[in-house]
Order: C-alpha cells, then sequence, then structure tokens
C-alpha cells in the first residue's frame, strides 16, 4: 500500500468483526517489526500474541473484574509517574470534557466496545523487562508504532489500547508472561465492523493546531 495511504489510515478501531487474523500474516507483522530501532540495539520488546480459547478466557476474566468495579492496576503504573505536566493535562481534558460531544451522549458504544476488548480476536501484549530504563518504554511505542503500520498496510485494523493491560496478572495468567517482564501495552489487530456506530468517523477527535506543537529555530 503507499505509504501516505497507511498513514492517514491510522486510526483506532473500537469494535472488530469476528474475522480472525491468518497466523502467518500476524507473525509476518512483528517479524518486519523487530527492523524498528532501540537505545544501542538493546530491543528490549517481546510480543504474546494471544488469541482462540485462551483470548477468550482472558476477556471473560477482564469482565469480571470490571464488573466488580476492581480497580486498574497496570503494571507501568508502578514504573512511571502519573504526574502529567499542565500541557498534556489540558490535552487530556479537553478530550475528556468532549466525549459526550464526540459520542453524541453515547458514551455507553464506547463503554460496552472497550469492556468487551473491542471484540478483538487477536491480541498482541507487549513486554519489556521489568528492569528496565525509562528509554525500554520510549523503544517499545517505536516498536507499537512500526506494529500497527505493518497491520495497516496489509489490509487490518487496529486498536492500540491500555484498557487492555488493566488486570497484567489475568494477562500474565493467560500469555504464561513471567514476573520478570512487565505488561506495557495492547495491540488489538483484526477487521473493521464497518457496521458498529461505534467506528463512525464523526467520533475521531481532532489534533491540536500544529502550530502548538512545531517550533522552527535557525
Amino acid at each position: 500500500m503507499e505509504f501516505n495511504k497507511v498513514y492517514n489510515h491510522e486510526r483506532v478501531t473500537r469494535k472488530f468483526t469476528s474475522r480472525k487474523v491468518n497466523e502467518k500474516l500476524l507473525a509476518k507483522i512483528i517479524q518486519r517489526a523487530q527492523l524498528s530501532p532501540s537505545l544501542l540495539n538493546s530491543q528490549p520488546w517481546k510480543v504474546y500474541m494471544l488469541t482462540g480459547d485462551a483470548l477468550s478466557g482472558l476477556k471473560k476474566e477482564v469482565k469480571t473484574q470490571i464488573d466488580n468495579n476492581v480497580e486498574p492496576h497496570e503494571d507501568f503504573v508502578k514504573m512511571l509517574s502519573l504526574n502529567w505536566d499542565s500541557y498534556p493535562s489540558q490535552n487530556m481534558a479537553a478530550v475528556g470534557a468532549s466525549q459526550p460531544y464526540f459520542f453524541n451522549n453515547k458514551m455507553e458504544l464506547f463503554s460496552e466496545s472497550n469492556n468487551s476488548m473491542f471484540n478483538a480476536q487477536d491480541v498482541a501484549f507487549l513486554t519489556i523487562p521489568r528492569t528496565s530504563p525509562a528509554w525500554s518504554v520510549y523503544d517499545l511505542g517505536i516498536f507499537s508504532q512500526s506494529i500497527m503500520l505493518l497491520a495497516l498496510n496489509e489490509g487490518l485494523s487496529i486498536m492500540p489500547a491500555h484498557s487492555m493491560v488493566s488486570y497484567p496478572e489475568l494477562v500474565r495468567k493467560y500469555c504464561k508472561i513471567p514476573e520478570d517482564e512487565l505488561v506495557g501495552m495492547a495491540i488489538g489487530l483484526g477487521y473493521q465492523d464497518n457496521a458498529a456506530e461505534v467506528n463512525d468517523p464523526k467520533f475521531y477527535p481532532d489534533r491540536l493546531p500544529f502550530k502548538k506543537i512545531y517550533k522552527l529555530i535557525k
């Protein structure tokens, strides 16, 4: 696919169809993503691709946690400070305040999709070693972006979501992830449900004005 088409298509999918992705295609995407750069070639990432009965089991237990109002406790919360500067805080507040507008007061659309892990049939769970510098989180972000662009290039849809790693002990259980790895991020991969209202482009949030984030110094 032409690069600009791939990049301009990089929007999250809030609900997938029930069609699974070919396992060889999933492996191909992850293998190509290994070309991503990392600090001193550290390549700190690992990928656990969950599908089939294992993913169904995880979804069921996560839904139970949500129904029981168990507070999320992502691994990265323990590693990184969540004391946001005012600049990103204002951006997040704007999105949060405008969500009822974006969803035309249909927030249940997002909640239902979020609580069902977006109906993703294949989810890549990404980890880094528990003993890692902050640079490894940056590297994991680069690796994640590579996975998503490569998936889009193959005609797939994507959903990166920290909500899918809200209960890391459950992710470890089903993915068989050792305790010396932090569960950092999850990316749903699959095919967009074009009939789902939650995927309507009218719900895409705007980006900041370009001049607010770009400075040219000569």
